[in-house]
């Protein structure tokens, strides 16, 4: 049975839209790191082991958030939200603790996967506290929001790290591994703190609906895969065919980060219209595969700012839609089903990312061509037109 209320207070979206963040966080926070990190765990390694394993580390934190976030979802739905993502908050901070202080390459790996396996317990169950909002203008927004809380996350920690790096301190890794923790903690004490406020408070019951359709499972791992083709290829093709500097490369990516917060915003604010939505979410993918084309063919910085662009927007509108419409179709299970959402996002962006690298060493910049034909493919194999113009408005 699920609960239904109509509305959410602002502090407890923002005390979801916090835990979100510091997953995001802490993913995002050892990245542009990772050398200093592995190099001295290598013991003089060549470089290409280097690279290596830097993709490897990234790999394994995204196959335990494939492996773990349905049952956390699960776990969810039979203990609730409020114990698992205070698990979650407690246990990211405990494993980028961990981390920091790492000795060997395997206590690396390890840590690092621990870290995924505890952010797993985070994404879909902070998004699964939204299914209950009867009012469905309401949770759209909220689902937009959380996105937006976790695209933040992703652009603010590279550039906490790259801050703690260029201002020359001893161990940069451990100032951004610790930062990722004071986050996770902070976030913990915010929601423990509203939970105990909440306390013995409980909405109304209502029955459930049906099971989440696998079209949107196809859906997500289709749009992360795009995206992880996309962030990788991108600054692989730079000095060659786009022919831009890494200061370029660089503002490529604030301008995804940013183009992409504009469109959840305007998703928000969009959520009296929400009948729409599922046009719009077809649109969305159109979009998004015209822009991977452009960029497929683009041969300077003005050229690829444009597709980028197009991509970002694209994507910004098309993650938050998936998520929000499967809350319209999951029932009175939504840990379960949203953990399977985000597990199939983690398999696309894994898949995407390791594909864009081995591609564009083969194919050069037809791999985002190629993209653009699975995405689209795949989206029209997955979810019908007809489904996609079905309105919900339940």
């Amino acid at each position: 049975m699920l609960f239904r209320h109509e509305l959410m207070p602002l502090s407890s979206f923002l005390a979801l839209a916090g835990a979100v963040f510091a997953a995001a966080f802490a993913y995002g926070a050892i990245m542009p790191l990772l050398p200093e990190l592995l190099a001295p765990l290598l013991s003089g390694a060549p470089t290409a082991s280097l690279s290596w394993h830097a993709g490897a580390f990234a790999g394994i934190y995204m196959f335990a958030v494939v492996l773990f976030s349905p049952l956390w979802g699960a776990v969810s739905d039979r203990l609730g939200t409020k114990s698992i993502l205070l698990l979650g908050l407690v246990g990211s901070a405990l494993a980028a603790a961990l981390l920091a202080v790492a000795q060997e390459l395997w206590e690396a790996y390890l840590w690092r996967a621990l870290q995924g396996v505890f952010a797993s317990a985070l994404l879909p169950v902070a998004a699964s506290a939204l299914a209950p909002i009867a009012d469905t203008a309401e949770r759209a927004r909220k689902m937009a929001g959380l996105g937006a809380a976790s695209l933040l996350g992703f652009f603010a920690a590279p550039s906490v790290s790259a801050t703690l790096a260029s201002r020359g301190l001893a161990a940069p890794v451990s100032s951004a591994l610790s930062a990722s923790a004071v986050v996770a903690l902070g976030a913990f004490a915010v929601l423990a703190a509203l939970f105990r406020a909440q306390a013995g408070r409980r909405p109304t019951a209502v029955m459930g609906a049906q099971l989440l359709p696998a079209r949107f499972l196809g859906l997500n791992l289709l749009a992360y895969l795009g995206l992880g083709a996309f962030e990788v290829a991108l600054p692989l093709a730079a000095p060659g065919p786009l022919g831009v500097d890494s200061v370029q490369v660089s503002l490529l990516f604030v301008e995804c980060s940013l183009m992409m917060l504009v469109a959840q915003g305007a998703l928000m604010w969009a959520a009296p219209f929400r009948a729409q939505f599922p046009k719009v979410l077809a649109a969305s993918i159109a979009s998004y595969c015209a822009g991977l084309l452009v960029l497929a063919y683009a041969d300077s910085f003005g050229a690829a700012l444009w597709a980028v662009g197009l991509v970002a927007a694209s994507s910004g509108l098309l993650l938050p839609l998936i998520g929000f419409l499967a809350t319209v179709e999951i029932g009175d299970r939504p840990g379960a089903a949203l953990g399977r959402l985000t597990a199939a996002g983690s398999l696309g962006q894994a898949i995407g990312s390791i594909s864009g690298g081995a591609l564009y060493a083969q194919a050069g910049m037809s791999i985002f061509t190629t993209t653009a034909f699975v995405l689209g493919v795949g989206a029209l194999a997955a979810s019908p037109l007809p489904r996609w113009l079905r309105v919900s408005d339940r």
